[in-house]
């Protein structure tokens, strides 16, 4: 007979067996993980946020608890909502109380009730946490760094999610997914997300960005790469007086050192008003550095700023300056190969947008973690490991899940682990770009998957090409 209550008090748990002690076992720590994982949590956005609404009932997957439980399966990828529904059950058995069950379909829909809202407001908090806290070590020439840019996104391939988010070019219908892009502004001083927008694949860049402007602060720094380095866009940052540092637009010809461009007839998908608002000329500094790094893949790269001074920022100080801008690329391996955003698991555009904000709320609780220890035990937030960060996080986890003095000191132990293992310096280090494991001999799907008819050969002429 199955089992769903923990045992009484004073029997032995040898009179239920051995596989009932086991399971017994781990829903006791799937309890702690759940409870640690939220009092992390709550240091750094309040449970008060989710609490319930008068018009609310009393139910078992209450807001804040739903919340944390979909947080705990984003950051363990791969984890199932079946996970989720565990580590809930766990909980509340160890509180004494048998009312949740095996099935999925509660949590989900209490997922689906978590307001998209409260979602933004909690970012909101963790990013300002973050924003609150940089050290000074960090910063360029005392000065904040924002850096910019995007990313590719794939769905589940449902009929609501191609309707707001197409298939690729080239993709059959029935042979694809659907996909967006995320394009993210980071902090460069603690890494942590500070805005973002999804849309559609088939939307340039340059033009969302503009969304993002309200999100960098005048005496900042914005890093971009060449996609964004368009007049209109360095026109609008300069105005609200932040400095820009990015590659210049390959289409672009100009001479090197101070120059002035006009503005052009075009306004590039802005609004009229802010473009009539903008200068009709624009002073603008290029320069240009060699790069003779073995195992990178441009050697020459030329950059346009507003920043003026030839003393100050010379090319050799721009040009180190630039090579950080790599640390965005590493940000969103981060936030894409450890947590999953680089394939998304919901089926509507709804739960596809909360998936998103709870990818990112994740992402930034764990670098709020890694800032702590940085700054408590002075050490460089980028010497940190964010995907043992996030081991850490759940090792520590079972740990931290009461409110006693032991739980603080417990709390100041992982601060202490996350800091004592930092990564190692391997500057100019060569990866190329080249994938190590074959694919396998599959063929590929070119027609909807209940039409696809399989070859009776065992294998298929691939594409590859041979790595040395």
């Amino acid at each position: 007979m199955r089992k769903n209550t923990l045992f009484l008090s004073g029997f032995s748990s040898r009179l239920f067996g051995r596989r009932s002690e086991t399971e017994a076992s781990c829903l006791r720590e799937k309890a702690r993980k759940l409870d640690g994982l939220a009092a992390i949590v709550a240091r750094f956005i309040p449970p008060e946020l989710f609490a319930k609404t008068e018009k609310t009932r009393d139910r078992v997957f209450t807001p804040w608890v739903t919340f944390c439980a979909f947080l705990g399966q984003v950051l363990q990828r791969g984890a199932s909502c079946q996970d989720a529904v565990r580590s809930v059950q766990a909980m509340y058995l160890a509180m004494g109380v048998n009312t949740v069950d095996d099935r999925t379909g509660g949590y989900c829909q209490a997922r689906g009730r978590l307001s998209l809202a409260v979602l933004q407001t909690a970012f909101t908090r963790v990013a300002q946490w973050c924003a609150n806290r940089p050290r000074k070590e960090d910063c360029w020439q005392g000065r904040v760094v924002k850096v910019l840019d995007g990313c590719g996104l794939s769905m589940p391939d449902t009929p609501e999610n191609r309707a707001v988010y197409p298939y690729a070019s080239g993709q059959k219908p029935g042979c694809g997914f659907p996909t967006g892009q995320l394009l993210g502004l980071f902090n460069l001083c603690t890494g942590h997300l500070v805005k973002f927008v999804v849309t559609s694949w088939r939307l340039h860049e340059a033009p969302l960005a503009q969304q993002l402007l309200g999100w960098v602060n005048k005496g900042e720094i914005l890093l971009a790469d060449r996609a964004f380095s368009c007049w209109g866009l360095i026109a609008l940052f300069e105005r609200k007086g932040v400095d820009v540092v990015m590659r210049l637009h390959q289409s672009r010809k100009t001479k090197l050192g101070r120059v002035t461009w006009r503005k052009p007839k075009r306004k590039n998908k802005m609004a009229q008003a802010d473009w009539d608002s903008l200068p009709e000329s624009l002073t603008v500094r290029v320069v240009r550095f060699n790069c003779q790094v073995p195992g990178f893949r441009t050697d020459e790269i030329t950059l346009v700023t507003t920043l003026l001074d030839e003393v100050t920022y010379s090319t050799d100080v721009l040009a180190e300056l630039f090579r950080r801008r790599w640390q965005v690329e590493i940000c969103f391996r981060d936030i894409k190969t450890s947590l999953g955003l680089d394939v998304l698991r919901t089926k509507t555009p709804e739960m596809i947008t909360k998936e998103i904000h709870l990818q990112a709320i994740a992402y930034n609780i764990v670098r709020a973690l890694m800032l702590e220890a940085a700054r408590q035990h002075d050490t460089p937030v980028f010497r940190l490991s964010f995907k043992g960060t996030v081991g850490a996080l759940f090792a520590f986890a079972p740990l931290l899940n009461t409110t006693s003095k032991q739980a603080a000191e417990r709390y100041e132990h992982l601060l202490l682990a996350l800091a004592a293992a930092p990564v190692p310096l391997r500057p100019n280090r060569s990866e190329p770009r080249a994938v190590k494991r074959r694919p396998k001999p599959y063929q590929y799907l070119t027609k909807p998957r209940r039409e696809m008819t399989v070859s009776t050969s065992r294998r298929q002429k691939l594409p590859i090409t041979p790595l040395n």
